[in-house]
């Protein structure tokens, strides 16, 4: 299930855009959060969008567009940084060819037109998306950088193996990161260190495409060294 959730859209011409365009490849919903754009006057654009358009959960609250899939997906032109542990981006083509065939519902974030999405709601996603384009100008319109990210979804939708391990549950990954979390409380000096490790923590969880089995076993590691440190603080 492919969910597209459009935050603060300001052009009704690229609402309608996108609504034909989510019609094209085949999107299951589309979420509009706090838009700008008068939803009327993007009918005018939407051609055989328009009852997709019509049909979209427009809301207020970004926590509504993205409850209840197993992965949340922000998009950036600004590409990977590896300084900035927020921007640690991956590759449209390599998200729609390793990750996205493995994950059964996924909302993916465009943000708006004049400044994107903000940091905070980039730190909502569990992985950034970003798409290679000249270095010289890689900003993309919104409704372009629908349209590649979905016709890129689109080739590889549906390839989804057969007899493969039944991945982690987003519930699973969440117990995880609260593991990996508490140890790093135990070993880090400062609490900014420790939100870094979060996201780093929250970037590797969804990347590593996890296995119930591993993370099962990777719970079990990570409680059994948070129970160390513990006992070694008592101790000292």
């Amino acid at each position: 299930m492919i969910r597209v959730v459009l935050v603060g859209i300001e052009g009704a011409v690229n609402l309608g855009v996108i609504a034909r365009t989510c019609v094209n490849f085949g999107v299951d919903e589309l979420y509009i959060v706090k838009p700008v754009a008068s939803l009327d006057e993007a009918l005018n654009y939407a051609a055989k969008g328009r009852g997709f358009l019509e049909n979209a959960v427009v809301t207020d609250s970004l926590d509504e567009a993205i409850k209840g899939v197993d992965m949340i997906v922000a998009t950036s032109d600004e590409g990977y940084s590896e300084s900035d542990m927020l921007r640690q981006a991956v590759d449209l083509s390599d998200f729609a060819e390793r990750i996205f065939p493995r994950t059964r519902s996924v909302a993916i974030l465009f943000g708006r037109e004049s400044t994107g999405l903000t940091r905070e709601e980039i730190g909502r996603a569990d992985i950034l998306v970003t798409i290679p384009a000249n270095p010289a100008y890689p900003v993309l319109n919104v409704s372009q950088a629908v349209a590649v990210v979905l016709w890129e979804l689109w080739k590889h939708r549906g390839m989804e193996a057969v007899n493969v391990p039944r991945k982690a549950s987003r519930d699973l990954l969440g117990e995880l990161l609260s593991l990996a979390v508490d140890v790093s409380r135990s070993v880090m000096s400062t609490e900014e260190k420790v939100a870094r490790s979060r996201i780093l923590w929250k970037r590797m969880l969804s990347k590593a495409m996890l296995t119930e089995k591993e993370a099962r076993v990777l719970k079990y590691w990570l409680q059994r060294v948070r129970r160390q440190l513990r006992q070694d603080c008592l101790h000292e």
